[in-house]
Protein backbone atom coordinates (compact mmCIF):
# COMPACT_ATOMS: atom_id res chain seq x y z
CA UNK A 1 0.00 0.00 0.00
CA UNK A 2 3.24 1.81 0.82
CA UNK A 3 4.30 1.70 -2.98
CA UNK A 4 1.04 2.33 -4.46
CA UNK A 5 0.69 6.09 -2.23
CA UNK A 6 3.99 7.09 -3.16
CA UNK A 7 3.18 6.88 -6.82
CA UNK A 8 0.18 8.75 -6.15
CA UNK A 9 2.23 11.13 -4.47
CA UNK A 10 4.81 11.51 -6.38
CA UNK A 11 2.47 11.93 -9.39
CA UNK A 12 0.75 14.70 -7.63
CA UNK A 13 3.59 16.27 -6.29
CA UNK A 14 3.07 15.72 -2.68
CA UNK A 15 5.31 15.26 0.37
CA UNK A 16 4.64 11.18 1.61
CA UNK A 17 4.79 11.21 5.57
CA UNK A 18 4.53 7.48 6.26
CA UNK A 19 4.39 6.09 10.30
CA UNK A 20 6.96 3.43 10.99
CA UNK A 21 7.69 1.06 14.13
CA UNK A 22 11.45 1.64 14.87
CA UNK A 23 11.87 -1.03 17.09
CA UNK A 24 8.32 -0.53 19.25
CA UNK A 25 8.68 2.91 18.99
CA UNK A 26 6.53 5.15 16.22
CA UNK A 27 7.96 7.59 13.98
CA UNK A 28 7.48 9.92 11.16
CA UNK A 29 9.27 9.78 7.69
CA UNK A 30 9.20 11.67 4.72
CA UNK A 31 9.45 9.81 1.57
CA UNK A 32 11.11 10.94 -1.68
CA UNK A 33 11.87 7.82 -3.22
CA UNK A 34 11.10 4.32 -3.66
CA UNK A 35 14.34 3.40 -1.55
CA UNK A 36 13.43 5.13 1.22
CA UNK A 37 10.77 2.82 1.50
CA UNK A 38 12.92 -0.03 1.59
CA UNK A 39 15.39 1.33 3.86
CA UNK A 40 12.39 2.17 6.51
CA UNK A 41 11.37 -1.37 5.84
CA UNK A 42 15.08 -2.93 6.16
CA UNK A 43 14.74 -1.52 9.82
CA UNK A 44 13.15 -4.75 11.03
CA UNK A 45 15.51 -7.12 9.19
CA UNK A 46 18.55 -5.14 11.25
CA UNK A 47 17.18 -6.44 15.01
CA UNK A 48 20.48 -7.88 15.71
CA UNK A 49 22.64 -4.89 14.91
CA UNK A 50 20.43 -2.24 15.80
CA UNK A 51 18.82 -3.93 19.09
CA UNK A 52 22.32 -4.34 20.42
CA UNK A 53 23.21 -0.58 19.68
CA UNK A 54 20.38 0.40 21.46
CA UNK A 55 21.18 -2.24 24.46
CA UNK A 56 24.22 -0.64 24.69
CA UNK A 57 23.30 3.48 24.71
CA UNK A 58 23.18 5.23 28.22
CA UNK A 59 20.74 7.92 28.57
CA UNK A 60 23.50 10.54 29.25
CA UNK A 61 25.49 9.39 25.81
CA UNK A 62 26.76 11.80 23.07
CA UNK A 63 26.20 9.54 19.90
CA UNK A 64 27.91 10.07 16.46
CA UNK A 65 25.91 8.59 13.52
CA UNK A 66 28.38 8.87 10.79
CA UNK A 67 26.98 8.12 7.57
CA UNK A 68 23.64 9.23 8.91
CA UNK A 69 21.72 9.12 5.52
CA UNK A 70 17.95 10.65 6.02
CA UNK A 71 18.11 9.62 9.65
CA UNK A 72 16.89 6.17 10.48
CA UNK A 73 19.68 5.37 12.89
CA UNK A 74 19.47 8.99 14.62
CA UNK A 75 16.17 8.86 15.28
CA UNK A 76 16.12 5.04 16.38
CA UNK A 77 18.63 6.65 19.61
CA UNK A 78 16.54 9.91 20.11
CA UNK A 79 13.15 8.20 20.14
CA UNK A 80 14.19 5.19 22.79
CA UNK A 81 16.15 7.34 24.91
CA UNK A 82 14.61 9.02 27.94
CA UNK A 83 13.18 12.62 27.09
CA UNK A 84 15.82 15.42 26.77
CA UNK A 85 18.27 12.77 27.78
CA UNK A 86 21.37 12.38 25.43
CA UNK A 87 22.58 13.80 22.27
CA UNK A 88 23.34 12.52 18.26
CA UNK A 89 25.36 14.23 16.00
CA UNK A 90 23.87 13.04 12.20
CA UNK A 91 26.63 13.34 9.75
CA UNK A 92 25.38 13.38 6.42
CA UNK A 93 27.56 15.34 3.61
CA UNK A 94 25.23 14.46 0.39
CA UNK A 95 22.53 18.22 0.32
CA UNK A 96 19.41 15.50 -1.06
CA UNK A 97 20.10 13.30 1.86
CA UNK A 98 21.09 16.12 4.34
CA UNK A 99 17.94 17.65 3.28
CA UNK A 100 16.11 14.46 3.95
CA UNK A 101 17.45 14.56 7.68
CA UNK A 102 16.45 17.90 8.70
CA UNK A 103 13.41 16.63 7.75
CA UNK A 104 12.62 13.98 9.41
CA UNK A 105 14.41 15.49 12.77
CA UNK A 106 11.48 18.13 12.25
CA UNK A 107 8.54 15.61 11.79
CA UNK A 108 9.62 13.88 14.73
CA UNK A 109 10.18 17.04 17.37
CA UNK A 110 13.40 15.79 18.59
CA UNK A 111 15.43 18.61 17.20
CA UNK A 112 16.61 19.07 20.99
CA UNK A 113 18.33 15.37 20.68
CA UNK A 114 19.35 15.30 17.07
CA UNK A 115 22.11 17.91 15.49
CA UNK A 116 22.16 17.49 11.45
CA UNK A 117 25.32 18.10 10.55
CA UNK A 118 26.13 18.35 6.46
CA UNK A 119 29.92 17.50 7.23
CA UNK A 120 31.88 14.42 6.29
CA UNK A 121 33.96 12.77 8.73
CA UNK A 122 37.44 11.25 7.42
CA UNK A 123 41.53 11.34 8.30
CA UNK A 124 41.64 15.30 7.41
CA UNK A 125 39.85 18.46 7.92
CA UNK A 126 38.98 20.87 5.04
CA UNK A 127 37.64 19.50 1.82
CA UNK A 128 37.40 16.54 0.14
CA UNK A 129 35.94 14.69 -2.94
CA UNK A 130 32.31 13.07 -2.46
CA UNK A 131 31.20 10.54 -4.96
CA UNK A 132 27.73 10.24 -5.43
CA UNK A 133 24.96 8.71 -7.37
CA UNK A 134 21.66 10.52 -8.26
CA UNK A 135 18.60 10.28 -6.69
CA UNK A 136 17.32 11.09 -2.98
CA UNK A 137 17.40 8.58 -0.54
CA UNK A 138 21.22 7.09 -1.86
CA UNK A 139 22.83 5.64 0.58
CA UNK A 140 26.01 4.53 -1.66
CA UNK A 141 27.82 8.11 -1.64
CA UNK A 142 30.99 7.86 -1.16
CA UNK A 143 34.46 8.94 0.40
CA UNK A 144 36.56 6.23 -0.69
CA UNK A 145 35.53 5.08 -4.38
CA UNK A 146 33.79 6.05 -7.71
CA UNK A 147 33.03 3.24 -8.69
CA UNK A 148 29.17 3.15 -9.34
CA UNK A 149 29.10 7.10 -9.16
CA UNK A 150 27.93 9.35 -11.48
CA UNK A 151 30.32 12.26 -10.83
CA UNK A 152 31.61 14.04 -7.71
CA UNK A 153 30.68 17.21 -5.42
CA UNK A 154 33.15 18.97 -3.01
CA UNK A 155 31.95 18.81 0.81
CA UNK A 156 33.33 19.98 4.00
CA UNK A 157 36.24 17.62 6.03
CA UNK A 158 36.50 17.22 9.36
CA UNK A 159 37.82 14.50 12.11
CA UNK A 160 35.87 12.92 14.78
CA UNK A 161 38.66 14.76 16.93
CA UNK A 162 38.59 17.90 15.67
CA UNK A 163 34.41 18.27 15.33
CA UNK A 164 34.80 16.53 18.92
CA UNK A 165 37.07 19.92 20.34
CA UNK A 166 35.07 22.21 18.25
CA UNK A 167 31.81 21.06 19.51
CA UNK A 168 32.92 20.48 22.83
CA UNK A 169 30.71 17.03 22.66
CA UNK A 170 32.90 14.35 22.40
CA UNK A 171 31.42 10.64 21.22
CA UNK A 172 30.22 7.91 24.07
CA UNK A 173 28.92 6.03 20.89
CA UNK A 174 30.06 5.74 17.50
CA UNK A 175 28.16 4.55 14.49
CA UNK A 176 29.78 3.84 11.42
CA UNK A 177 28.43 3.43 7.65
CA UNK A 178 30.47 5.38 5.06
CA UNK A 179 30.55 3.05 2.33
CA UNK A 180 34.19 1.73 2.30
CA UNK A 181 36.04 4.75 4.01
CA UNK A 182 35.68 3.02 7.25
CA UNK A 183 39.54 3.46 7.90
CA UNK A 184 39.84 7.12 6.95
CA UNK A 185 36.83 7.81 9.55
CA UNK A 186 38.86 5.80 12.36
CA UNK A 187 42.05 7.60 11.28
CA UNK A 188 40.37 10.77 12.42
CA UNK A 189 39.50 9.48 16.05
CA UNK A 190 42.82 8.68 16.68
CA UNK A 191 44.02 12.05 18.32
CA UNK A 192 40.78 12.18 21.05
CA UNK A 193 41.65 8.72 22.30
CA UNK A 194 44.03 10.21 24.84
CA UNK A 195 41.77 12.66 26.54
CA UNK A 196 38.70 10.65 25.90
CA UNK A 197 37.62 7.21 24.49
CA UNK A 198 34.29 6.54 22.93
CA UNK A 199 32.84 3.34 24.96
CA UNK A 200 30.60 1.81 22.08
CA UNK A 201 32.26 1.64 18.43
CA UNK A 202 29.57 0.41 15.47
CA UNK A 203 31.24 -0.10 12.66
CA UNK A 204 29.49 -1.59 8.98
CA UNK A 205 32.41 -2.61 7.15
CA UNK A 206 32.04 -2.69 3.22
CA UNK A 207 34.51 -4.38 0.64
CA UNK A 208 34.97 -1.56 -1.69
CA UNK A 209 37.30 1.40 -1.05
CA UNK A 210 39.49 0.65 1.96
CA UNK A 211 37.78 -2.33 2.92
CA UNK A 212 38.47 -3.48 6.20
CA UNK A 213 41.90 -1.62 6.48
CA UNK A 214 43.37 1.82 7.59
CA UNK A 215 44.94 4.25 5.30
CA UNK A 216 47.80 2.26 6.01
CA UNK A 217 46.99 -0.84 5.04
CA UNK A 218 46.93 -2.23 8.59
CA UNK A 219 43.14 -4.42 9.21
CA UNK A 220 40.75 -2.41 11.30
CA UNK A 221 40.25 -5.07 14.21
CA UNK A 222 44.53 -4.76 14.68
CA UNK A 223 44.30 -1.58 14.70
CA UNK A 224 41.58 -1.51 17.12
CA UNK A 225 43.02 -3.87 19.46
CA UNK A 226 45.97 -2.47 19.98
CA UNK A 227 44.36 1.32 21.23
CA UNK A 228 42.40 -1.64 23.47
CA UNK A 229 39.02 -2.24 21.85
CA UNK A 230 37.98 -5.81 22.23
CA UNK A 231 35.09 -7.03 19.81
CA UNK A 232 32.12 -7.84 21.18
CA UNK A 233 30.13 -8.86 18.06
CA UNK A 234 30.21 -9.65 14.45
CA UNK A 235 27.87 -10.03 11.62
CA UNK A 236 28.64 -10.91 8.24
CA UNK A 237 26.09 -10.57 5.61
CA UNK A 238 26.89 -11.46 2.14
CA UNK A 239 30.38 -8.71 1.44
CA UNK A 240 29.31 -6.81 4.12
CA UNK A 241 30.53 -7.45 8.06
CA UNK A 242 28.72 -5.92 10.86
CA UNK A 243 30.68 -5.22 14.52
CA UNK A 244 30.86 -3.89 17.79
CA UNK A 245 33.89 -3.07 19.71
CA UNK A 246 34.43 -2.20 23.30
Amino acid sequence: MNGIRYLVNRVRGREMVVSVDLLGRPALISVAARRELARVRSVSTEVDLLGRLLEHVEPDDVAYDIGANIGIVSLLLALHRDPGAGRVHAFEPEPVNFDRLRRNIELNDVADRIVPQRLALGAGQGEAELFVRPGAGEGRHSLATAAGSRGSIRVPLDTITGFARSSGEPPDLLKVDVEGAEGQVLEGLDGLLPVHRPRELFIEIHPKGGGDAMPDGQPIHDWLAERGYDLSWERRERSRIQRHYR
